[in-house]
């Protein structure tokens, strides 16, 4: 029984032993692969980094500067601490935005072009047809192309939006691939006398593209020829909103409702009545895809900022109850629009004057046209939040009208708001 149970024990340290060696050669193993695999993902990290640096080299991109690699956590509490700095200052308003609310003088969705045509409303030295983006119609451009849309001369003050379908833009084919929108006088698909462009590197795989260049030429430009920083290259790789403004001379653009470009003296001489879109270095063998669609031209009022700056302007948009100063709500986008630029420009100071057709008493005219103007300053002050200590109003009543009183079109002109910039 003794021999047995000796017997027994031998045989269970046998069976333990053979498993533990067993087990220790599996952790080995693993462990001994595990080392392999990091030593691997080191070598490709550094043939990565050795290539992106060749590359960066080759086409002039941006020098990298050298840092040590964060964890993803250390990352996120970076990130939170920098949030939490953020909320802890003051409260900053920009302008960043524009909306356009004119009249449309242009509008090209492409539904009526067959799919793989070149569209109909437009003119082109190249080529370029009709795809679908997510089934809706775009207008594909081909590389080294000037297009031009149907349109009658364009006038001083318009906005013009479009969406702008970008795919397959990485590295390879890219190094000089430029997309961008020259603004002319002349109705041309060559290069412009006269002109300004913007434009930027469609090169996704490098750092190249996040910024825009900006150029104009002629005899009577200014000569601008800079390069503005701006992410681009996050842009690319799909669909992304372009809005530009032309105010006369002024050119502003918006990207996904980001201000990215605001020129106040870039076309000289309003050159901007006619537009061209480029399309440089892409290459249909590699499926880069460049297209527009969605694209809207409206005819837009001069920019409230560029008239308050030369001494201000008269407007009809501002409605009251009759006989009354209770503002219409008719009137707050119009008035949201002035509050907007006074918070941008906080050196802006107004003396805000009522006007009054001549119906009725002048006296009770006087009285009414003092009131509504105190009405609009109470808008700002009270329902915007801006200093009191940056306005000042005024009553004309009847007395300075700038039309014909005994007609009614006269008559509405003559009732009027008029905003003064006070130096």
């Amino acid at each position: 029984m003794k021999n047995t149970k000796l017997l027994f024990a031998l045989v269970t340290i046998l069976i333990c032993s053979t498993t533990n060696a067993q087990l220790l050669n599996k952790l080995k193993k693993k462990a001994e692969e595990a080392a392999e695999r990091t030593l691997e993902r080191k070598v490709e990290e550094k043939s990565e980094e050795k290539t992106s640096k060749a590359f960066d080299s080759v086409f002039n991109a941006p020098k990298k500067v050298s840092k040590k690699v964060k964890s993803r956590k250390q990352q996120e509490f970076d990130e939170s601490d920098e949030n939490e700095s953020a909320d802890s200052s003051n409260e900053i308003v920009t302008g960043s935005s524009f909306f356009p609310d004119g009249q449309v003088l242009f509008l090209e969705d492409f539904n009526q072009d067959s799919f793989g045509d070149f569209p109909v409303n437009w003119n082109t030295n190249s080529g370029g047809e009709i795809i679908k983006v997510n089934g809706e119609k775009a207008f594909k451009l081909n590389p080294n192309g000037t297009y031009t849309a149907k349109t009658s001369k364009l006038p001083e003050n318009y906005a013009l939006e479009f969406d702008l379908v970008t795919e397959n833009l990485d590295y390879k084919g890219l190094s000089g691939s430029n997309f961008g929108l020259i603004f002319s006088n002349e109705e041309t698909l060559n290069k412009p006398k006269n002109g300004g462009k913007f434009g930027f590197s469609l090169w996704k795989g490098s750092k190249i593209c996040n910024q825009i260049n900006v150029q104009n030429w002629g005899k009577t430009n200014g000569k601008i020829d800079n390069n503005i920083p701006f992410k681009m290259q996050e842009k690319l790789n799909t669909i992304t909103h372009f809005t530009i403004v032309v105010n006369k001379n002024r050119l502003r653009v918006f990207i996904d409702n980001e201000k990215a470009i605001d020129l106040p003296s870039f076309l000289s001489n309003n050159f901007g009545n006619y537009i061209q879109f480029y399309l440089k270095g892409t290459d249909p063998k590699e499926k880069h895809i460049v297209a527009i669609s969605n694209v809207k031209i409206t005819e837009e009022g001069e920019d409230i900022r560029s008239m308050l700056l030369k001494g201000g302007f008269s407007t009809t948009k501002i409605l009251f109850d009759s006989g009354s100063d209770k503002l219409k709500k008719e009137s707050y986008d119009f008035l949201d629009k002035i509050v907007t630029v006074l918070q941008e420009d906080t050196t802006i100071r107004l003396n805000i004057i009522g006007h009054t057709d001549s119906d009725g008493d002048a006296v009770k005219n006087m009285t009414l046209s003092k009131s509504r103007a105190a009405a609009v300053m109470n808008y700002f002050i009270d329902q915007k939040g801006l200093d009191k200590s940056r306005f000042m109003f005024q009553g004309r009543g009847e007395n300075e009208p700038i039309a014909d009183n005994s007609t009614t079109e006269g008559k509405a002109q003559n009732r009027r708001v008029e905003f003064q910039t006070i130096n």
